[in-house]
């Protein structure tokens, strides 16, 4: 579906993508956030894993503003696959290798033991492939796990673009609502996903099915808004606060301690998310605030997909008796490395990557709105 060009009212498609990307930047430092409170012990952002279905909503937002037109005409599944694969395979095998590294270093340490299967949970997350057998799906990098779940959903979605109508997403977005509901009502949880048949984790043994929920709902959710979007249907959802508005409201949702009602994750998702999604496209973005905008969103993937094993690390190479605001400077520093890192991942990494892409395939993706390229998903 060939998006229209935008009124005369509408944001340019520049000023969108850079709203979008600052909100994501927003949401993994949320998510990073979330895992350093879990090492504090405190409860802070308990909410903070609904950034995960955001991600997965503003990708499929994304995805289709880029690439729904060429999809939509068929015959594009294994260009759009390599495209991905470009997009999400160099960093996702570095946050594995840095797990799988930072898990060996502290085993020789004698600090923690080794995994029991390492060569397999080695092979099983280079392929984006689950373990099954047993607490985290991805041991080495526990982050990764989203990451396995939209690889798949984004190929899925190149081969059968052109038979998704609005009326077939709508189906798609219903059934897997329906799911999320009752199995968050049945399991007194949204959260699940990340780990399976693991009862330290409030995970059962079909408890990786519930992330296929959460995929299945928001992303195929964001194609569809995307597509109202795209016809004018929605463009004047507009607040000239938006760029401070967005993650403020991100934060609030994440500070709530674990524990509130399924019902509150199913309204963020299904409500709030898909309002500041299109709050954000319909965002106009200049000056600085585009820059730090920008900015966040390139640091994004790389945040997300290296704090865990940096985390790990620290956390087991944590002095003994350090006071509360010793322990806060701590983790602070870890924060702090981890953004460096996703900072030199995204320069010597990730741009690179994009950019021999790009060379390969000049002109074959398809403009947003007539005026940019897409390329941030």
């Amino acid at each position: 579906m060939t998006a229209p060009a935008p009124s005369a009212s509408a944001p340019s498609a520049a000023a969108r993508l850079d709203a979008l990307d600052g909100v994501r930047g927003a949401a993994a430092l949320i998510v990073m956030g979330l895992h350093i409170a879990g090492c504090l012990n405190v409860g802070l952002l308990g909410h903070g894993y609904l950034m995960v279905d955001l991600f997965f909503l503003m990708s499929g937002f994304v995805l289709s503003a880029g690439y729904g037109a060429r999809l939509s005409r068929g015959g594009a599944g294994l260009w759009f696959g390599a495209r991905r694969l470009i997009r999400l395979y160099p960093l996702a095998l570095l946050g594995l290798l840095a797990g799988a590294a930072a898990a060996f270093a502290l085993a020789a340490g004698g600090l923690r033991p080794l995994e029991d299967r390492p060569a397999l949970y080695l092979v099983l997350g280079a392929l984006f492939l689950p373990w099954l057998g047993g607490g985290l799906i991805s041991p080495f990098n526990g982050p990764a796990w989203s990451l396995q779940l939209e690889l798949w959903i984004n190929l899925a979605y190149g081969f059968v673009a052109r038979w998704l109508t609005d009326r077939r997403l709508a189906v798609i977005v219903a059934i897997a609502g329906a799911g999320l509901l009752a199995v968050s009502l049945v399991n007194g949880q949204f959260d699940g996903g990340f780990a399976n048949n693991d009862p330290g984790r409030s995970a059962g043994p079909w408890s990786y099915l519930v992330g296929w929920l959460r995929v299945g709902f928001s992303f195929p959710l964001g194609i569809l808004l995307h597509r109202r979007w795209a016809a004018g249907r929605l463009h004047r959802i507009a607040s000239g606060m938006t760029l401070w508005l967005a993650p403020a409201a991100l934060l609030l949702v994440a500070l709530p301690p674990p524990g509130l009602t399924p019902l509150y994750d199913l309204a963020m998702v299904g409500l709030l998310f898909p309002l500041l999604v299109v709050l954000c496209a319909n965002a106009a973005v200049g000056g600085a605030a585009r820059t730090v905008s920008g900015l966040m969103g390139r640091l994004s993937y790389g945040l997300y997909v290296l704090h865990g094993p940096i985390l790990v690390g620290f956390r087991e190479l944590e002095p003994a008796g350090m006071s509360p605001a010793g322990r806060l400077g701590w983790y602070g520093l870890a924060a702090l490395c981890a953004i460096v890192a996703a900072a030199l991942a995204e320069r010597w990494i990730d741009r690179p990557a994009r950019r021999w892409a790009a060379r390969r395939d000049v002109g074959a993706t398809t403009p947003i709105s007539g005026t940019v390229q897409v390329q941030s998903a």
